[in-house]
């Protein structure tokens, strides 16, 4: 179990932002970016937008889910929840800003101008590791050994402060290791990357699960 899985789940929604907001319309699940705010202080997440049906009319709700991606930093958030749609007036105020106004100049009284307000209610947060290369280490390893490569940190949270957090480090069931490689891994990578002639670092995919 990892201590303090809850605030690195909000760590991830701060430092990211943009999130896929994906809700069902008309029988289908639809995914569209959308700049989050994160207040972890009063457990939502909101989205400023123009008032549409994203998550249903005014006063209603629905479940809905957040995807988050850092592929620098190979980390990915997928958090569940509810979402209701309101205008409020008052919070829609509190979180206005320059950057809002850029894309809603009719300002936070305006009659299309909308608040989609998500309480997360699980989250699930993989991380991978620190850095490609060290990735990318990872995988030349797992096709020398035929071992698949170690999947990092896997953290299942129970959102809202009262649930723990439930972590594991496996795929496919079987426990991995988030060890370096060894010094003969690392070389032969370096060795591999030197005699590519300039060429950039591959684009790693995330991890499975």
């Amino acid at each position: 179990m990892s201590e303090h899985a809850e605030q690195d789940v909000w760590a991830v929604m701060a430092d990211q932002r943009i999130a896929m907001l994906t809700v069902e319309e008309e029988g289908r699940l639809v995914s569209r970016p959308m700049a989050s705010l994160a207040r972890p202080e009063e457990n939502h997440v909101y989205f400023v937008t123009r008032l549409d049906a994203k998550v249903g009319e005014i006063g209603g709700s629905a479940p809905v889910n957040l995807a988050y991606a850092d592929t620098h930093k190979n980390t990915y958030l997928s958090v569940s929840g509810t979402a209701r749609t309101s205008q409020d007036r008052a919070k829609l105020r509190e979180l206005w800003s320059m950057w809002v106004e850029a894309w809603l100049p009719q300002g936070p009284d305006g009659d299309d101008v909308a608040l989609i307000t998500v309480e997360p209610e699980e989250a699930k947060l993989w991380d991978a590791t620190s850095s490609n290369l060290l990735y990318a280490g990872k995988v030349l390893k797992a096709v020398a050994t035929q071992r698949p490569p170690g999947g990092g940190r896997i953290e299942e949270v129970a959102m809202g402060g009262g649930g723990d957090a439930r972590s594991r480090s496996a795929i496919g069931g079987r426990a991995v290791s988030d060890k370096a490689p060894d010094a003969e891994t690392a070389r032969a990578y370096q060795d591999a990357m030197e005699g590519s002639e300039g060429a950039e670092l591959p684009s790693l995919g995330g991890p499975s699960a």
